[in-house]
């Protein structure tokens, strides 16, 4: 019966694949913006609040500053501080990028929620907890299990894979496909907030629950809370109220803000011109008569997604940027459905989502100008902002209200989301406790919606979904993970 409604699923996911979307460069809409009225703003930290209520040019101004922020060098090299900039660095420094930037340095999410023993100091080198304790290095390798990036998932939350150079992948084989992979990081403020008040399984669990059942039975996160938010929630209600930038911080000054980052992945081939991506030696999961090793190699970044909670924007602001070259046809990324994590035959399909307003890209044009001002060769002149979004909205018609990235929500389930729940997607439901009540919001946003009325806070990574994690993805034993988050989900409603 659980796998005849998977397949249901899928199938009426893919039948409605070209219903509602549009696929290509840029939207036809969007207000005219002069170049010498954008403020691109480079800085070594990013902004930890924007005014209420801002325009669509002040969100994707504001998320570019935090995009230069975020990909500053970082000063770990130098005094072991992750989530820290050098500052003896900037924009103008020599080369295309620099050998380590400040997300890199954000806590994974195995780091976040280890599977054995405690979470340990945020500073600590990297150190990776799965179930499985048994993965070993790829036989006859001498592979690193210490990066900072740790690519442990080749999924959309279970819906689908994805490729590159797959255009005949409902045909012939492509020798030159490339899987998408990805990772989760978080950055000090949200980490050191789970460590103080939730390290533990048992007691992230608790707090998740009574969260859930605050917001479903009073509509806040705290007795007594309608209508006050959650930047500030009493302390010892166990609620998950995450960090909110421009708030004070109890350890002085104020807070950046939870801010949470998804990177996309993959390898290059002959096909690419590999002098305009970020590329990393990365660590990722291969298999081998059926055991799961971990490896290294070379993988360049496709895609960056950026969620920051402040003050003014406690349902976060979402922000996503890709590489300039994935929506052209040339790449031939295809994404595949999943039933039970194989692979559905004849699922192939391109990815589905949304152009990109044109108010967006002059603004990341502004930036391109002011970057390449100070350095003519960064490779960061080869991404794009692909759309930012504040302030929740159930008007379907709103910029960015289906906000998605090219290679991180690439099926109907996520790049056309407006639903109650992951097994749910599409029905226009409410999922997001805003200030003025529930709201049915849309794409990535509205999404991430249904985590917060699970308890979360917006946050995937903080819910009991195959976490602590067991195994990388590529291991059978993820294959339920997207059964596992339609019936978990479907229980918050």
């Amino acid at each position: 019966m659980k796998h005849l409604y998977l397949l249901a699923l899928a199938g009426a996911l893919l039948a409605s694949c070209d219903s509602g979307g549009q696929k290509g460069g840029t939207a036809d809409v969007g207000a005219d913006a002069p170049a010498d009225s954008i403020n691109i703003q480079i800085a070594a930290l990013p902004p930890n609040e924007l005014p209420a209520g801002s325009d669509p040019q002040q969100l994707a101004e504001f998320a570019w500053a935090e995009f230069f922020a975020l990909n500053w060098q970082s000063s770990f090299p130098k005094d072991g501080k992750r989530d820290s900039p050098d500052n003896t660095w900037s924009f103008s420094s020599a080369g295309a990028y620099p050998p380590l930037v400040v997300w890199e340095t954000y806590a994974h999410r195995t780091e976040l929620r280890p599977f054995y023993g405690q979470m340990q100091a945020f500073d600590n080198a990297p150190h990776y907890s799965f179930g499985d304790s048994t993965i070993q290095a790829y036989p006859g390798s001498k592979a690193s299990f210490t990066l900072f990036d740790n690519i442990d998932e080749n999924n959309e939350i279970g819906s689908c894979n994805l490729y590159a150079h797959a255009d005949s992948l409902n045909g012939q084989p492509n020798p030159n496909k490339r899987m998408v992979l990805y990772q989760a990081k978080v950055n000090r403020d949200e980490y050191e907030y789970i460590r103080a008040n939730y390290p533990t399984k048992a007691r992230l669990l608790k707090a998740m629950t009574t969260t859930a059942a605050n917001i479903k039975n009073t509509m806040a996160y705290y007795p007594n809370g309608k209508g006050q938010g959650s930047c500030a929630c009493p302390p010892g209600d166990s609620v998950i109220c995450l960090p909110c930038g421009n708030t004070a911080n109890p350890k002085g000054g104020t807070y950046t803000g939870a801010m949470e980052v998804k990177t996309a992945w993959r390898q290059l081939t002959a096909q690419d011109d590999t002098s305009t991506f970020f590329t990393r030696k990365v660590l990722y999961y291969r298999q081998l008569n059926g055991k799961t090793y971990y490896d290294n190699a070379v993988f360049a970044l496709i895609g960056l997604h950026i969620i920051h909670k402040t003050f003014n924007y406690p349902e976060f602001v979402f922000a996503t940027f890709e590489h300039n070259s994935v929506r052209q046809p040339g790449q031939g990324y295809r994404y595949v459905l999943l039933n039970k994590g194989r692979e559905i035959p004849g699922s192939a399909q391109p990815p589905h989502t949304k152009p990109i307003l044109p108010l967006t890209e002059r603004v990341t044009a502004a930036a391109h100008r002011k970057l390449k001002g100070l350095n003519p060769n960064s490779i960061w002149l080869n991404y794009r902002l692909a759309g930012v979004k504040g302030t929740p909205t159930a008007d379907s018609t709103a910029a960015n209200f289906f906000l998605a990235n090219f290679v991180v929500e690439s099926d109907k389930t996520l790049a056309d989301f407006h639903g109650s729940g992951i097994g749910t997607p599409h029905n226009f439901k409410p999922n997001i406790l805003a200030p003025g009540g529930l709201v049915a919001g849309g794409g990535c946003q509205g999404c991430h919606g249904v985590a917060q009325l699970g308890g979360t806070d917006f946050s995937f990574l903080l819910d009991t979904v195959g976490k602590p994690v067991k195994a990388p993805d590529i291991d059978q034993t993820q294959r339920l993970k997207l059964l596992r988050y339609i019936r978990a989900t479907a229980a918050k409603r």
